[in-house]
């Protein structure tokens, strides 16, 4: 989002370092909309407006890959952090490997009970980088797979899930398994291990606080932590990374 100067500065500089041509995109800030502008675009109950937000700049990307000539295109949220220095080498890996209408996901949580079952496409089929190889794996349910921060998708696959929510959104960013049941997807791909993680400088900008007080408080809160303020700082960038681990609960078959 235009506001978020400190979020835009870090992920220019992860993709500059990382030699990345890339495309800034500008966020829909949700929490500007009034009440009878989200119940106008939204088709159920259960959206708040930063999710609203989020899902209406996502289905910017995908309008915008339509403009395009490429056929596929890695879309970053601005909260992640790349964890392999040979990020772009094992990009450039990862092309012929690509399911034409899969989501490929990056980095991913698993939101429901026990672990997310991960198995190897093709066990001898590694996926080249610097700190360790990679695998593109199947997860055994995609029902509980979670996370919209990092993934790769078709032209085509883009323009089937703007069309799903036009003229209204009908699900969140993350939805994998309402894209599925809806065979707007064929599957969901997981790339193990993980390549990018969630940068514990940031937290999410969708609005799950519950009153204006919290809000406030978590404003605050993000505030000291860009200003690097020591005790606050490390506090809750321990909380955040901590937070995250709870939803990694990841098993590979084989």
């Amino acid at each position: 989002m235009e506001r978020s100067v400190q979020r835009r500065k870090a992920m220019e500089t992860q993709l500059k370092n990382h030699k990345l041509d890339h495309e800034f995109i500008a966020a829909v800030d949700g929490r500007s909309m009034s009440d009878d502008e989200l119940n106008k675009m939204v088709s159920v109950q259960d959206f708040s407006k930063s999710q609203a937000g989020c899902m209406l700049s996502h289905c910017k990307v995908y309008a915008k890959m339509q403009t395009q000539d490429d056929e596929y295109a890695l879309i970053l949220e601005d909260d992640v952090l790349i964890t392999d220095k040979e990020f772009k080498r094992i990009l450039d890996n990862i092309v012929p490997y690509l399911n034409n209408n899969h989501i490929t996901l990056l980095t991913y949580y698993w939101c429901r009970e026990n672990s997310l079952l991960l198995n190897k496409i093709n066990p001898e089929q590694k996926i080249k980088g610097a700190s360790s190889d990679y695998f593109l794996c199947k997860p055994e349910d995609i029902h509980g797979i979670g996370r919209a921060g990092a993934y790769i998708l078709s032209k085509g696959t883009a323009a089937k899930i703007l069309a799903f929510h036009t003229p209204l959104l009908i699900c969140q960013a993350d939805s994998w398994i309402v894209y599925y049941n809806h065979k707007l997807i064929s599957g969901v791909d997981c790339v193990y291990p993980m390549l990018l993680t969630e940068n514990p400088q940031f937290g999410s900008e969708i609005g799950y606080t519950r009153n204006k007080m919290e809000a406030i408080g978590k404003k605050l809160v993000e505030k000291a932590v860009n200003m690097n303020l020591p005790v606050i700082s490390q506090m809750i960038k321990k909380k955040r990374i901590n937070f995250a681990k709870n939803y990694k609960n990841i098993i590979l078959r084989n």
